[in-house]
């Protein structure tokens, strides 16, 4: 029975051992296999896209190509076609410069090819004039442009040397009048340091569009806001051309102006208001000049 037993195990290792030996050379030549199989693929794939990269971009590249050629030659062709060419022009807000001017000024005219034109730089053009403050330009295909202009309004005339030229509300400089033009405007001028000059400048002009003084703009013959903070007006056409002027404290114009008005109202029912050369604020008061009675001869 021991003996039996003894060949039996004998035997059952001896198959174990050979179906071990066996399992592991599967498992080896599973794996071997296994390995050869993942890593040839991968091998192969990443040749495969380098070529399908390589072939994908140089189709792109051609077709970015043609498409730029296909937009050129459109470009072309769009910028020739008489069907967009300017067939209208319409320029609106100018005043002081004429339809002409607008158009020399734009550098653009009638049959001019709207696609081709650059709305920007016509813009740009036209805000180089000196008189015009803002513009529009926009185009209507297919063959209209419409220019719109906000032109600068001259308030004063102000001397630099020998020359004369137009001013706005604050006192900037427009442009230098030239010979044949012509503006009932008064004559600005401003004494240097005065760093409230231009909120004075501001507000006198406001009042007088509103009718808030007992003078107009177009009375006044020069304005001058002087080193002594003065503002003084000077109104031409008072007493039959012998002339009235205006002062008030720069400070404290707008209280004066209303004690202004009061006395200014009392020598009109006095009748005595063309007898007065100069009316003054000084202070908390009012004081008037007479203009010297003419000699009997």
């Amino acid at each position: 029975m021991s003996t039996l037993t003894m060949d039996k195990q004998s035997r059952l290792s001896l198959g174990n051992k050979k179906k071990k030996r066996a399992n592991s050379f599967k498992r080896t030549k599973k794996t071997t296999l296994s390995s050869y199989k993942r890593k040839s693929p991968r091998s192969l794939t990443g040749i495969g896209q380098i070529i399908v990269r390589t072939i994908m971009t140089l189709l792109l590249l051609s077709f970015v190509a043609a498409l730029s050629v296909g937009m050129l030659y459109g470009y072309r062709y769009i910028t020739s076609n008489p069907y967009f060419n300017l067939t209208e022009i319409h320029v609106s807000g100018n005043t002081r410069l004429s339809y002409s001017d607008v158009l020399s000024n734009a550098d653009v005219a009638l049959g001019l090819n709207s696609i081709d034109m650059n709305v920007g730089e016509v813009e740009s053009r036209l805000s180089t004039n000196p008189w015009i403050q803002s513009v529009t330009v926009r185009r209507e295909l297919p063959n209209r442009l419409r220019i719109g202009i906000v032109e600068k309004v001259p308030a004063f005339w102000i001397r630099q040397g020998d020359g004369l030229y137009f001013a706005d509300a604050n006192g900037k400089v427009i442009a230098p009048m030239h010979p044949g033009e012509i503006a009932s405007l008064p004559v600005l001028s401003v004494a240097d340091n005065l760093n409230d000059s231009q909120q004075v400048l501001t507000g006198i002009l406001q009042k007088m569009a509103k009718k808030q003084t007992p003078f107009t703009q177009n009375q006044a013959a020069w304005i001058k806001l002087t080193s002594a903070h003065e503002l003084e007006i000077y109104l031409d056409g008072h007493a039959g051309g012998q002339g009235l002027t205006v002062k008030l404290s720069m400070d404290r114009w707008e209280v004066q102006l209303e004690r202004l008005k009061v006395v200014w109202r009392d020598l009109m029912r006095r009748n005595e208001f063309d007898k007065a050369s100069i009316i003054a604020a000084s202070g908390d008061k009012i004081w008037i000049k007479r203009r010297p009675v003419p000699a009997k001869g």
